[in-house]
């Protein structure tokens, strides 16, 4: 798994036995030239307000990484040392320097803490011992400060002797939430040891943390010897795993052979399959437990050729969005990217791109998300500097006439996501929801109403000023300078019929008629001149209703409306009168009439 190209041809002896001698050679050497160019450090591309330090560079092929409840970083290099990064330096001394054998992937591959490492010191190691055969090996350490205590070593597990097969070894080791030690191991690039319970390979193991087996273990009764501690079977290089803290949940990296990668499901006793399916069984098949998310290989950003990882996001102080609390982050060592699962849906989402083959990932106590990366050589730290929104622009006073279509805006800064959330008068307006809100056609309850938005993130809020929309009342048209109506012959056909040809469907009675011209009475769907009223007052202040009998537009001019009022036969003669006209509670200015 260690090396790209080993891990994306390592299949069976049987099937690599058919690719020529140069091709093994290139693959070797394309291996040894990964290993070699440990400097090559590139800036991964992480969402907006999250950035990345290198915490330690130098790691010659590191394999593997664990925090220490004291804050330390252990880190396992493939070649056999223990290395300790601590206060954010990298110790000179290793903590541990073991013989091994680490030919193509074998090496110092995995590491654990106890969970009373605080009071006990103990520190568990999964590394491959020379040897002919060569076999892998847990045991454990104790710690004395920064470095191992010399002769501390308890060999615990001593697995099956390997093949020649330098690859699928697996190594990953974890303490789950029921104490036990849980043991990655890989099926020795033969697909038939995944499918029996006759050896350990391609197997999760469980045991406690002296070696002996559990007594609940799924198969204690079924299998034989050291082959009890099977927990769950049917893998082909389990290379990671991860538990999810404050729960009994386990996800398993099953890094596949040449079409899939897989999430698994780690429940006691499944079987998950390989070496007869790699992937989601196709047809179905009810013995095996299929993967819970898988991708392709390929090159896109979705795709890979080994899975690695893991880490959920349930630290003891969230740092990251609340968005990312209870996902999962996985990465995937060829294509150089970290994507994020979600188990509540069992789908995928990008996290970061452009990192130098990552073998490992693990989330800290404060909200950190650490990445180990062996093209790099390095050790990274992603964290999330999180700001609260901000408004940069603020929604406008908008005046217009009423009917029309108005629309505030507001734009914000701050880290993503952003959710905005538009008022009226201080009360939340159900969806209104973006960056904009739009009021299709204004009525008479909106004049002199403040609209204001709420933005918010995970890291506080933020509120526009507010912004006041005012309708512009109908007007009467008057002649320049003066306050006399602008009427069709309204003087001269005061008190004569008025000679209609009937256009708007008006009644043919004698009653006096005066067409009035107004501005900003634009009717809305449905309304007609009975939403409209009129009324004229005399010198003497005496008010007259009058009957509006037709509102309507003046063709050609989008601006005009023209009102037909209906003139009672008690106007007093001679003189003038002041009309005005309402709609919506909102009255027009008064305009002059001349009666004859």
């Amino acid at each position: 798994m260690i090396g790209i190209n080993l891990s994306r041809d390592s299949r069976p002896i049987k099937h690599r036995q058919k690719r020529s001698r140069l091709s093994a050679r290139s693959i070797a050497g394309i291996v040894c030239l990964l290993f070699a160019a440990g400097a090559s450090a590139t800036a991964a591309t992480l969402p907006a307000g999250f950035s990345e330090t290198q915490i330690a560079g130098g790691l010659s092929s590191p394999t593997a990484m664990d925090l220490a409840p004291d804050g330390r970083i252990f880190v396992t290099l493939q070649g056999g040392q223990l290395r300790v990064v601590k206060n954010g330096v990298l110790l000179a001394t290793p903590f541990l320097s073991l013989t091994v054998d680490s030919a193509g992937e074998r090496g110092l591959l995995g590491l654990a803490f106890d969970p009373n490492f605080s009071s006990n010191n103990f520190v568990y190691v999964y590394y491959t011992v020379p040897g002919d055969p060569a076999h892998n090996r847990v045991s454990r350490f104790t710690a004395n400060g920064d470095v191992a205590m010399a002769g501390s070593e308890l060999i615990l597990v001593d697995l099956d002797n390997l093949s020649g097969a330098g690859n699928h070894n697996g190594g990953a080791i974890h303490f789950g939430p029921d104490g036990k030690l849980y043991i990655a191991v890989g099926d020795n690039a033969n697909r038939a040891n995944s499918q029996t319970l006759s050896n350990r390979l391609g197997k999760i193991l469980r045991i406690n943390s002296d070696g002996s087996i559990p007594a609940d273990n799924p198969f204690v009764s079924t299998a034989q010897g050291m082959n009890r501690s099977i927990w769950a079977l049917g893998l082909r290089n389990p290379f990671t795993f991860a538990f999810q803290p404050g729960t009994t949940r386990m996800f398993i990296n099953d890094v596949g052979e040449s079409t899939w990668e897989e999430i698994n499901d780690g429940i006691a006793g499944s079987n998950y399959g390989w070496g007869i399916c790699e992937g989601a069984c196709s047809p179905p098949n009810a013995s095996f437990r299929d993967p819970l998310f898988q991708y392709a290989h390929g090159s896109t950003s979705t795709q890979g050729c080994a899975i690695v990882g893991g880490g959920f996001y349930n630290p003891t102080t969230v740092q990251f969005p609340a968005t990312y609390v209870g996902k999962y982050f996985f990465a995937d060592l060829c294509n150089g990217w970290v994507r994020l699962f979600d188990p509540s849906n069992n789908t995928a989402t990008d996290f970061a791109s452009g990192l130098s083959s990552p073998v490992d990932l693990k989330v800290a106590k404060d909200g950190s998300l650490y990445y180990l990366a062996i093209g790099s050589a390095a050790l990274f730290r992603v964290q999330f500097a999180g700001t609260a929104p901000g408004i940069i622009t603020h929604p406008a006073n908008q005046t217009v006439t009423q009917g029309q279509t108005v629309t505030f805006n507001v734009s914000a800064n701050g880290s993503a996501p952003l959710s905005f959330q538009w008022q009226r008068n201080q009360v939340n307006i159900s969806g209104a929801t973006s960056t904009s809100y739009t009021i299709a056609a204004t009525t008479a309850p909106d004049n002199g109403a403040k609209f204001r938005c709420l933005v918010t993130n995970a890291f506080g809020s933020a509120t526009s000023n507010e912004a006041t929309l005012t309708l512009v009342p109908p007007a009467l048209a008057t002649e320049d300078n003066s306050d006399s109506a602008i009427a069709l012959n309204a003087v001269t056909l005061i008190r004569d019929p008025f000679p209609l040809t009937d256009p708007y469907n008006l009644s043919s009675d004698n009653r006096t008629r005066v067409m009035l011209f107004a501005t900003n009475l634009i009717l809305a769907n449905g309304e007609d001149a009975s939403f409209v009223t009129a009324r004229a007052e005399d010198a003497q202040m005496n008010i007259y209703p009058l009957t509006v009998e037709y509102v309507g537009p003046v063709p050609g001019f989008n601006w005009l409306t023209e009102i037909v009022i209906v003139l009672p036969g008690n106007l007093p003669s001679g003189q003038s009168v002041l009309i005005s006209a309402t709609w919506h509670t909102q009255t027009t200015n008064k305009a002059r009439i001349r009666i004859k």
